[in-house]
């Protein structure tokens, strides 16, 4: 009887041990982590924490930016080169894909047929021939 009684505190002991072992070996390499995040690594070194994408239909390139008004969802996407995706809302239906440039101190901008497409933090601006047709205020911003 003695023995059984044993042999169960060995095997309850064991499992304890084999359970808790992995959050120790854990622990430890956390704050191995932790030595070395900012002091060892330079400032200006660029951490990619996960890459998106642009939706199927635009290609699934690489997405720079992406902004949200009441209307639209836009994409700025990249592949040699930047393209505007412009979604309408709700649905989806109906999008467009253009070539695109960033303009320093206007936004992204891209050109179809006489209508400019510009968008920045503040505002989706839609221009037909010059002329301000449409400006959603942009919500979101990523």
């Amino acid at each position: 009887m003695k023995n059984k009684q044993a042999w169960k505190i060995a095997l309850a002991s064991i499992g304890a041990f084999l359970f808790f072992s992995p959050s120790v070996g854990a622990a430890l390499k956390t704050s191995n982590l932790e030595e070395t995040s900012a002091e060892a690594r330079p400032s200006d070194m660029p951490v990619q924490v996960a890459q998106a994408y642009c939706p199927d239909r635009s290609g699934g390139l690489p997405m720079v930016d992406f902004f949200e008004t009441d209307n639209f969802w836009i994409y700025i996407c990249q592949s040699e080169g930047l393209y505007y995706h412009g979604v309408e809302k709700p649905d989806g239906n109906n999008y467009i894909t253009l070539p695109a440039y960033a303009e320093e101190g206007t936004g992204y901008v891209a050109d179809n047929k006489g209508y400019s497409y510009i968008v920045n933090g503040a505002a989706l601006s839609i221009y037909r021939d010059g002329y301000l047709i449409q400006k959603d205020a942009v919500h979101q911003h990523e």
